[in-house]
């Protein structure tokens, strides 16, 4: 079988590596993402927006996959919008609206709100079972995992630091309590009898889980692929970031069925393509 190599003449600020298995759709897509003459132009747009109204989902934000880079958020709230299309309603996924309003002690518009409930918060608060919400603090991502049957709040973090252990658990109290106020009320119950979760009193949780190069500036990485991985495989306890690791994620953010532009991005993307080949 042919194995598609990258023209020549692309100019890419990331280039993908031998032997990562990329099919020729994968490929002209990557390029066409990490390609040096090409504008920031959007890529992906948010579920049930037809016009977005700032420089987010582009391909811009997703330059920012290349190593030696600090993840925007705008790559982490993509990643939450793919998994929560297609996880079960009972899973919520958060966007880092939620974090940022919980840390700044900021309250939300009933439009935000609503927004937030209808394409995030997806089932009653009463039979949520995990809820997943990637965390900044300091110029570092990591991931707060609740559990809900088991009552806990995982801290998945690739870059400990004594010094801000307590600095990233007081943000992950903070995001548990601003959740308990979003949640008030009967509409968010199931029925009569049913009993809200405090998440707030669940015990902090924190596995054992490899640590990135202190200079590599991974961290949101590992976050995307610890929601990934977790939610498919339970599995966070075997993470690597490599080359193979930041393009599969670039190419599967564009081409997965939550980005309603897909179809006109891999045309571009294919255009592209065989302008430069020829």
């Amino acid at each position: 079988m042919k194995v598609e190599r990258i023209p020549q003449i692309m100019d890419l600020v990331f280039h993908p590596k031998d032997g990562m298995n990329l099919s020729k759709l994968e490929l002209a897509v990557a390029t066409y993402i990490f390609s040096r003459d090409l504008p920031h132009m959007y890529i992906t747009l948010p579920t049930g927006a037809r016009f977005p109204t700032r420089l987010v989902h582009s391909r811009g934000a997703l330059l920012t996959l290349v190593p030696q880079c600090e993840v925007v958020d705008d790559v982490l709230n993509v990643v939450v919008r793919m998994l929560t299309t297609t996880s079960e309603r009972q899973r919520w996924f958060l966007p880092t609206s939620i974090m940022q309003a919980a840390i700044d002690d900021r309250s939300m518009t009933f439009g935000n709100m609503t927004s937030l409930h209808n394409k995030y918060m997806r089932s009653k608060v009463d039979r949520v079972t995990r809820i997943y919400q990637p965390m900044w603090c300091d110029r570092h991502w990591y991931l707060m995992i609740i559990d809900v049957p088991r009552k806990k709040l995982i801290y998945l973090d690739s870059l400990r630091d004594p010094h801000q252990a307590d600095a990233r658990k007081t943000g992950m109290m903070r995001v548990a309590l601003y959740l308990e106020g979003l949640t008030l009320g009967k509409p968010w119950l199931s029925g009569e009898g049913a009993l809200r979760p405090r998440f707030s009193a669940f015990d902090f949780e924190e596995p054992d889980v490899p640590q990135q190069k202190g200079n590599s500036m991974d961290c949101g990485v590992w976050v995307a692929q610890w929601m990934i991985r977790e939610h498919l495989w339970k599995d966070y306890g075997v993470q690597h970031v490599n080359s193979a690791t930041r393009m599969r994620l670039a190419a599967d953010l564009v081409l997965k069925s939550h980005n309603e532009i897909a179809q006109e991005v891999v045309a571009k993307a294919f255009a592209h393509w065989e302008m430069k080949s020829t």
